[in-house]
């Protein structure tokens, strides 16, 4: 009976450990994507690719910040940050929206900051310019 228990509270430990690693990233490398309802998250904020093809950053799930302006405008969009820098929200091939920061190959990341700004490194070249201070969150 004893070995059954430890058994099962190993098991436990290990659903926990997964469980909480399942929580999203922050960051996105170039040459990856988020695909529809797939987001990044820092914190209480969230950078969803919406199923509505509508790329939002939103602040403790329910206050945007910032959108591209797509809803609507495309079926089984994808958000994909391009080897050149660009960050593109894609309807198949058709561009619905670009961040315009092609500046050519690189390693470049986005990352959804502690301070409400989603920024592209590689030098900063774009961002959502949403920086919040802790009065405003709620």
């Amino acid at each position: 009976m004893a070995h059954a228990f430890q058994a099962t509270q190993t098991l436990a430990i290990l659903l926990l450990f997964l469980i909480g690693n399942a929580v999203a990233e922050e960051l996105l490398f170039s040459g990856e994507r988020l695909n529809p309802g797939e987001f990044l998250e820092n914190g209480p904020y969230r950078f969803i690719m919406q199923t509505d093809c509508n790329l939002v950053l939103y602040v403790n799930r329910t206050r945007a910040l910032w959108s591209s302006g797509t809803n609507g405008r495309g079926t089984t969009c994808r958000a994909s940050l391009q080897n050149n820098g660009n960050l593109v929200v894609l309807s198949g091939t058709d561009v619905m929206w670009s961040s315009n920061t092609a500046v050519g190959a690189n390693s470049y990341r986005l990352i959804v900051q502690g301070d409400g700004n989603v920024v592209i490194y590689g030098g900063a070249m774009w961002a959502t310019n949403t920086v919040q201070s802790n009065r405003r969150l709620f």
